[in-house]
């Protein structure tokens, strides 16, 4: 029992009902229809009232969980805020009626889709917001890539057939594709589909790489081994080709979508909560996955500071017992939050923000602090064994190998701007002020970080000798090739030795 649009030639099915309720109006199977109606009217605000769960709360929809007369489904609710969406739904259709219709066409594809039960538009306020009724997968979880391989050859078959067959999902990730407890993969979330006819191998690629994209080698991941492989061999041979088409769209992936997670920093969205904006007061940018209980802690840092450890012409710098706070002009307080978002995509272990204030062209940076002191003191007072020397230097090859597979330098990379967290060993970038992005495939300052870095290393007496700087070579390497790139490592080496000789001749000369 489907609802199906008011379009013309195309009325609703017999078993299908269309609500009208004041200015909201819905299509709805059957079963539900009265109970919608009922709920319609309510404003959207309300429904979280009438026994229904908020499940996700994003800029672009609201997703709810909750039973419609007895029956267990999910409401997704478009929001509207931006002249944009609203624009959008009027020249291409309200965006829960064309889910609707996608859903319906993958079901008369073969693909397994979750059920449609209504759709329509609800009153929020003053507005008009579009949505989508589906009936919820019992005992379903979202697609992961530790499932078992059996799973993942399902998934693998099920996104072969459907680029065999023409179905494009512009939003199909794991999160958007939930497993059943007898380990069925069922699609959903298909508001962005293109219907193009069979895929090419770049589309194909494209759409491998995106949904691989939480692998740091996409498709050709050791991850995601049994889905390729299933993938290859659910239809015709691909050409060799293929596999480097791979490599391609997991590379332009990862090299868009750095700067749009990095513009998520002062963006409403699921990473980051933005203050509204009032004149006159201070606007705070909070990091949604750092510790709640350290907000208090940041604004009574900026009411109260106390005298600073660190000041200069940039500004100041206070650590407390668990938050570092960097005061900089607003400008440049932006940048370095930006690069802290950087640092996260690229999984560079650095210090988690947790917010972002600017007031009177002046910003206030706050980190959580990472409990140690600067790897300097510590090598200088001789607290590090070999092992750990050893440990530290395969955290940093890793880390400074992931900064640069992405695109990222930090030119103010030395021993005194990186802390060792005491438990786990892992060595954080704590200075992030020198961080800037590059096209991946310029290899410009790589070598000038990796020099500071040597020069830093000569100058604490080579800590470990050759064993050392082998262990933090091979981490380098192995971090880009786990993002399937290959540095040109003789050309750095070159760079780096004479940055290395300038850097220490200038210091022995000051």
């Amino acid at each position: 029992m489907v609802p199906q649009g008011l379009l013309p030639s195309n009325p609703p099915l017999p078993h299908s009902a269309t609500i009208v309720q004041g200015r909201a109006r819905a299509e709805a199977a059957a079963p539900v229809a009265k109970a919608l109606q009922a709920l319609l009217a309510h404003d959207v605000a309300a429904w979280s009232g009438l026994g229904f769960d908020v499940v996700k709360e994003r800029s672009v929809r609201t997703v709810l969980r909750g039973p419609l007369a007895g029956i267990a489904v999910h409401i997704k609710v478009f929001r509207a805020d931006k002249l944009s969406d609203r624009a959008r739904d009027v020249l291409r259709g309200p965006r829960g009626e064309r889910e609707v219709a996608n859903l319906l066409r993958a079901t008369a594809l073969g693909l397994p889709t979750v059920e449609p039960l209504a759709s329509g538009m609800a009153t929020d306020g003053d507005q008009l917001r579009s949505f989508v009724i589906t009936r919820t997968v019992s005992d379903a979880e979202p697609f992961h890539f530790a499932m078992a391989p059996a799973v993942q050859r399902r998934v693998g078959a099920l996104l072969r057939t459907m680029h065999a067959r023409g179905m494009l999902p512009g939003d199909l990730h794991p999160g958007n594709l939930l497993v059943d407890r007898d380990g069925a993969p069922w699609l959903l979330d298909l508001t962005s589909v293109r219907h193009a006819g069979e895929a090419s191998l770049v589309r194909r690629a494209d759409a491998l790489a995106f949904f691989c994209h939480e692998l740091d080698g996409g498709a050709l991941d050791r991850s995601a081994r049994e889905l390729l492989t299933a993938y290859l061999a659910g239809g015709p041979a691909l050409p060799e080709a293929f596999r480097r088409e791979l490599t391609l769209a997991t590379h332009r992936w990862r090299a868009a979508a750095l700067p749009a997670f990095g513009r998520r920093a002062t963006r409403d969205c699921r990473h980051t909560e933005v203050q509204e904006h009032r004149r006159g007061w201070p606007r705070w940018y909070w990091h949604r996955l750092a510790p709640p209980a350290l907000r208090e802690l940041c604004s009574k840092l900026a009411a109260a500071p106390p005298a600073p450890v660190k000041s200069g012409r940039r500004g100041a710098v206070w650590i407390t017992e668990h938050v570092v706070g960097k005061q900089r002009e607003a400008g440049a307080s932006k940048k370095l939050w930006r690069a802290a978002y950087w640092l996260l995509f690229a999984r560079v272990d650095a210090p988690t923000p947790v917010a972002l204030r600017t007031f009177q062209r002046q910003g206030l940076v706050c980190t959580v602090r990472v409990p140690n002191d600067p790897l300097a003191v510590e090598l200088a007072q001789g607290r590090l064994d070999e092992r750990a020397i050893l440990a530290a230097a395969r955290s940093l090859g890793d880390n400074v190998g992931r900064l640069h597979a992405h695109g990222l330098r930090n030119r103010d990379l030395k021993l005194d701007n990186l802390v060792r967290d005491p438990v786990s060993g892992r060595v954080f970038m704590v200075d992030l002020d020198g961080v800037s992005r590059k096209a991946v495939p310029d290899a410009r300052g790589r070598g000038t970080d990796l020099g500071r870095l040597l020069a830093g290393f000569r100058a604490a007496g080579s800590p470990g000798g050759e064993r050392t700087v082998h262990a933090f070579v091979r981490s380098y390497l192995r971090a880009h090739r786990t993002l399937l790139q290959q540095p040109p490592l003789r050309r750095l080496e070159r760079v780096a030795v004479r940055r290395a000789k300038s850097w220490a001749s200038a210091h022995r000369a000051g």
